[in-house]
């Protein structure tokens, strides 16, 4: 099961896999989502942070968290801090954090590939994180998108 360079987290039953470089606010984007959803009561849950291992089964691509960082989320400049987990999602979505220079001010479908299973993926501006948790509520018809949402 390959280790990848990201973080993973599940909001309303959509797992979503965030990459982007070191520093490019992937952790930071994590716990701003989980924060944002769950005071909307909305179901948000933190899988893996800064590593994911990835697999394909069933025509789906699988994100699950490392062992040995299970309920570890990187609490910068504290070092790891637990967090309440689940181990595993399928992954539904992808958010590629990327120079705020080469970031599109509307993303444009696009798709990415991991194990060989195409992931719809949403190109945003790096170290953005509010900006970027909008992006997913917008993306997946969430508060305060969507027909009949009410704002948060």
């Amino acid at each position: 099961m390959p280790n990848c360079h990201a973080t993973a987290i599940v909001v309303a039953g959509t797992g979503i896999l965030v990459e982007g470089h070191s520093g490019s606010g992937k952790t930071m984007l994590a716990l701003e989502a989980l924060a944002f959803f769950q005071a909307a009561g909305i179901f948000a849950a933190f899988v893996s942070d800064d590593q994911v291992c990835l697999s394909a089964r069933n025509g789906r691509l699988v994100a699950r968290t490392p062992r040995s960082i299970a309920g570890l989320a990187e609490a910068r400049g504290l070092g790891p801090a637990r967090l309440d987990h689940v181990p595993a999602t399928v992954i539904d979505l992808a958010i590629l954090l990327v120079d705020e220079q080469k970031a599109p001010r509307i993303s444009e479908e696009t798709e990415i590939v991991r194990e060989g299973i195409a992931i719809p993926c949403v190109v945003l501006p790096q170290r953005q994180a509010r900006r970027a948790v909008h992006a997913i509520a917008a993306t997946l018809q969430l508060p305060p998108f969507g027909p009949g949402c009410t704002a948060v």
